[in-house]
C-alpha cells in the first residue's frame, strides 16, 4: 500500500515533467474541485494562504522577453541600415541608437533583479532575459562598423532598488562593455535564490544554465559569477577606495529586510518548525564571497553555489585544459590537494590528444617542476608543439634543465630553436632580397666589412650592394595602387607591394582575434618574440652562454651582414614602407642587436684573456727580482737604524713574563702553564716588526678667511736639489742644493727660492 509521502512525490514528479498548459488545466479540472471535498477549515487555510501570496506578489515586476525583443532587434536592423547609408552620406546616427540600444536593455536589469531576489519566481525566464541581453551587447560591439568609440566611451549610470526604493547597489560606468560586470552580480544572486528558494526542478537546471553562460562569455565568466562580475584578485563586496574603482561610484545596502518577511513556503500547511531555525543569526562581515545585502538564508547557499561552478568549470577543463583555468580551479577549490590530484590525472589521460591540450599540460608541468613528465613528453611528441606554442615551450625547458640529468638534452633545444628561428628570419629575407645567396654579393659584402666605418666609399658600396640584392621589381609600384592613382582614388599605403597576401590589412582589423591565429603565424610570424624568447631562457640554464656563442658564429656564417650596424640599416630601411613586412624588420633587428651583444662579449672576454696571460708573463719575469728584494728588506729591517733607534726598545722589558711556545705537563695533557722569566725562549725565529714611520705633526685646521700674503707656492721642478745642504746658515738652514737653492723649512728663504728657482723650468 502506497504511503500519502509517496504519492505525493509522484504526483510532484508527474506534474512537473508537464507542459505548462497541461498543469494549469490539471489544477482547474482536478486540484481546485477538491477544495468542495475537504472541510471548510482546511478550505480557508488553503484560501488565506492563496490571498498572501496575492498580497506579496502583487507589485510584481513583468518580463515581456517577446516585446523587448522586438523593440530592441528594431533599433539594431535601423543601427545596420545606418552603417551602409555611412558609406554614402557624411552624417550617421549611430552614437544615438547605440544609446537606445543600451538604454533599452539596461533599464530592465532592476526588475530582473527584483524578481529572482526579492519574489523569488521566474529564474528561467529571468536567465533567458540576461542571455538576450549579453547578445545585444555584443551585437552593438561587434556590428558593422569598426569605430567602438562611442560604445566603449559611454556613460552608463546603473541603480538596484529594492521595492521600497532603498539602493542595494549602484554603478557609474565609464564604457558599456562593463554592463557584463552588473549581469554577474544579478546571476550571482540569481543562482543563490534558486538553491534557497526554489524546489529540485529548479536546482536540477542549474548546470544548464551554467553551460550556457559559458558558451557565450567562455569559462572566465563562470569564476567571475563567484565575486558579482568582479575579478577574484578585487572582490567588489570589500568596501574600496573610489579612487581605485573608476566603475564602481557608490554601493549602499543593509541586511535583508525580508528575511523575516512571508515567502512561498510559510502557509499553515507546511511542516513545523525545526529547532535550527530558531538559532539567532549572526551577522557576516561583508567578504568577496558574500554580499552585504545578502541574508543568512542566501549566504547559507554560498558553498553549494561554488560547488555547482566548480563542477561547471571542470567539465571545461576535461575538454580544453588550460594553464589559467587550472589556477582558477585551484583558487576556487576548497580542498586544492585533492582538485590538482583529480586535474593531473585528466592531463596524463589526455596530454598527446591534441596539440592545445598538449601545449597547456607542458604549462601546468611547467608550473610545478615536474621536469621528468616534461622529458617524457618532449622526447616523443615534440611534433605537437606549435610555432605559437613557443613561450610554453621555454618555460617547459627552463624547467627540465634544473634538472641535471635533462640539462644537456635542454641546451641541445635552445640551441635547435634559436636555430630554426635563425633560418625562418633567413628565409622570410630571401622574398625581398632573393638575389642575396649570389657568390659574388657573398663576395661583395665581405669585402665591405674589412672598410673602415669612416670610409668615404662604404656607404657608397653598401647601397650598391643592396640594390644588387633586391628581388626585380620590388620597387615597382603595385597595379591596383596605379590604375587607382590615374582615376584620381585615394591610394591604400597596404597596395605598396606585389608580394603582400594581405593587401587590405584583414589580419591587423582585430589582433586578438583567435580564429585567425593560424593565419596570423602564416603571414605574420612572432620571429622576434621567439628568438628573444629563447635567448632569455638560455641565460637561465647553466651552459647557455655557450650555446649563444656558438648560435652567433652560425648567423655571421650564414648572414655576415649582421656584422655591420649600417648595411642591417640599410637593408631595413628598403622594407620600413612595406607594413606586412614591419614582423620581418622586427625580426632582423632582433637578430642584429644579439650579434652586437655578443660580439661585445667576445671582444671582452678576448681582452681579459690577453690581459691575464700579460700579467701571468710579468710575474714570471719579476719572480727572482721581487725575491732578492723581499731578502733584502727582511735584512736591512734586523739591522739597526739610526732613524728608528729613538722609537723603538727592547722587544721585552725586564720583569715582563714571556709566553712559552708550548707548555705541557708531565702527565703528557696539554695544559695552560703561567709564563715565568726562567722559562726558555723558543727556537722559532721571531717576525721582525715593520719599522715605525715618523710622527708627522698634526696640521692645523684652514682658517675660514683667508688674506694674500704674496707667498707663491711653485711646485718643486727636476731642477730641486736635496734639502739640507751646507750653507751660510749652517746645516739644515738654507743653502745650496745639488741643482738649486733648498732649504729644510718650507717657510724659509732657502726652501722658498731655492725650490723655486730649480723648478721654475717645470712652470708653462
Amino acid at each position: 500500500m502506497l504511503t500519502k509521502h509517496i504519492i505525493w512525490i509522484r504526483f510532484a514528479a508527474i506534474f512537473d515533467s508537464l507542459p505548462p498548459d497541461v498543469q494549469h488545466a490539471i489544477v482547474e479540472k482536478q486540484l481546485i474541485p477538491l477544495l468542495d471535498i475537504v472541510n471548510k477549515t482546511k478550505c480557508k487555510r488553503v484560501l488565506a494562504s492563496a490571498a498572501k501570496m496575492q498580497r506579496r506578489h502583487a507589485s510584481i515586476p513583468v518580463l515581456d522577453l517577446k516585446a523587448k525583443q522586438r523593440e530592441v532587434n528594431a533599433l539594431l536592423d535601423e543601427l545596420h541600415r545606418d552603417a551602409k547609408r555611412s558609406f554614402v552620406k557624411e552624417r550617421s546616427h549611430r552614437t544615438e541608437l547605440i544609446e537606445q540600444a543600451v538604454e533599452s536593455v539596461t533599464s530592465w536589469l532592476n526588475s530582473i533583479w527584483c524578481l529572482v531576489y526579492e519574489h523569488n519566481v521566474d529564474f528561467l525566464l529571468a536567465h533567458r532575459a540576461l542571455i538576450f541581453i549579453v547578445n545585444v551587447l555584443d551585437q552593438i560591439e561587434h556590428g558593422r562598423a569598426s569605430c567602438r568609440c562611442a560604445f566603449t566611451s559611454m556613460y552608463v549610470p546603473i541603480t538596484l532598488k529594492r521595492r521600497s526604493g532603498k539602493i542595494v547597489k549602484s554603478w557609474d560606468l565609464h564604457g558599456a562593455q562593463h554592463i557584463q560586470e552588473i549581469l554577474h552580480f544579478i546571476w550571482r544572486d540569481l543562482f543563490l535564490s534558486m538553491l534557497a528558494c526554489g524546489d529540485q526542478r529548479h536546482i536540477a537546471k542549474i548546470p544548464e544554465m551554467l553551460d550556457d553562460i559559458e558558451d557565450l562569455m567562455s569559462w572566465t565568466a563562470l569564476e567571475r559569477l563567484l565575486y558579482g562580475g568582479r575579478s577574484c584578485k578585487c572582490p567588489h563586496d570589500i568596501e574600496e577606495d573610489p579612487d581605485e574603482d573608476p566603475y564602481v561610484d557608490e554601493t549602499e545596502s543593509d541586511t535583508d529586510e525580508d528575511e523575516h518577511a512571508f515567502s512561498d513556503e510559510d502557509t499553515d500547511l507546511d511542516q513545523p518548525v525545526r529547532d535550527e531555525d530558531w538559532i539567532p543569526k549572526i551577522r557576516r562581515e561583508p567578504s568577496a564571497l558574500h554580499a552585504k545585502h545578502w541574508s543568512h538564508r542566501i549566504s547559507s547557499q554560498m558553498w553549494q553555489f561554488r560547488r555547482q561552478v566548480q563542477f561547471a568549470m571542470t567539465s571545461v577543463f576535461k575538454v580544453s585544459p588550460s594553464l589559467r583555468l587550472y589556477s582558477a580551479l585551484l583558487g576556487n577549490s576548497t580542498d586544492p590537494e585533492a582538485t590538482e590530484a583529480e586535474l593531473m590525472s585528466y592531463l596524463a589521460e589526455m596530454a598527446t590528444s591534441c596539440s592545445e591540450v598538449f601545449a597547456a599540460t607542458l604549462d601546468i608541468y611547467a608550473l610545478h617542476h615536474k621536469s621528468e613528465a616534461i622529458a617524457d613528453l618532449l622526447k616523443t611528441h615534440t611534433h605537437l608543439v606549435r610555432p605559437r606554442d613557443a613561450h610554453v615551450l621555454q618555460s617547459a625547458v627552463a624547467s627540465m634543465a634544473a634538472n641535471p640529468f635533462h640539462q644537456y638534452r635542454a641546451l641541445q633545444m635552445i640551441e635547435k630553436e634559436l636555430l630554426d628561428t635563425a633560418h625562418a628570419t633567413h628565409t622570410a629575407l630571401l622574398g625581398p632580397f632573393s638575389l642575396l645567396e649570389v657568390p659574388e654579393n657573398h663576395t661583395e659584402i665581405e669585402q665591405i666589412l674589412k672598410l673602415r666605418p669612416t670610409a668615404g666609399v662604404r656607404q657608397d658600396r653598401i647601397e650598391r650592394w643592396v640594390d644588387a640584392i633586391s628581388t626585380p621589381g620590388m620597387n615597382a609600384p603595385n597595379p591596383m595602387a596605379l590604375a587607382a592613382m590615374v582615376m584620381g582614388l585615394p591610394i591604400v599605403p597596404a597596395m605598396d607591394g606585389m608580394d603582400d597576401a594581405d593587401p587590405l590589412g584583414y589580419l591587423d582589423f582585430d589582433p586578438s582575434d583567435p580564429d585567425l591565429e593560424d593565419m596570423r603565424e602564416e603571414f605574420r610570424p612572432r620571429l622576434k618574440q621567439r628568438f628573444e624568447g629563447w635567448s632569455d631562457t638560455a641565460l637561465t640554464v647553466k651552459g647557455g652562454s655557450v650555446v649563444l656563442l656558438k648560435v652567433y658564429r652560425e648567423l655571421v656564417r650564414s648572414m655576415p651582414f649582421l656584422r655591420a650596424n649600417d648595411v642591417v640599416e640599410e637593408m631595413l630601411s628598403r622594407l620600413a614602407d612595406k607594413p606586412s613586412k614591419q614582423y620581418l624588420v622586427d625580426a632582423v633587428d632582433a637578430l642584429s642587436a644579439f650579434a652586437r651583444v655578443q660580439r661585445r662579449k667576445a671582444a671582452a672576454a678576448k681582452s681579459e684573456q690577453k690581459r691575464r696571460a700579460n700579467a701571468a708573463t710579468q710575474t714570471a719575469a719579476q719572480g727572482p727580482s721581487a725575491n732578492s728584494s723581499n731578502q733584502a728588506s727582511t735584512s736591512t729591517s734586523t739591522s739597526p737604524s739610526p732613524f728608528t733607534s729613538d722609537y723603538t726598545s727592547a722587544s721585552t722589558t725586564p720583569g715582563t713574563p714571556t709566553p712559552p711556545a708550548s707548555a705541557s705537563t708531565s702527565n703528557g695533557l696539554g695544559t695552560y702553564a703561567p709564563p715565568t722569566v726562567e722559562d726558555e725562549p723558543s727556537n722559532r725565529p721571531e717576525t721582525p716588526p715593520p719599522p715605525l714611520e715618523p710622527i708627522t705633526p698634526p696640521t692645523a685646521p684652514a682658517p675660514l678667511f683667508t688674506f694674500y700674503t704674496g707667498y707663491v707656492n711653485v711646485p718643486p721642478g727636476a731642477g730641486a736639489g736635496p734639502a739640507g745642504g751646507f750653507g751660510a746658515l749652517g746645516p739644515g738652514q738654507g743653502g745650496f742644493g745639488t741643482g738649486g737653492f733648498g732649504g729644510a723649512n718650507a717657510q724659509g728663504f732657502g726652501g722658498g727660492f731655492g725650490g723655486g728657482y730649480g723648478g721654475i723650468d717645470d712652470i708653462d
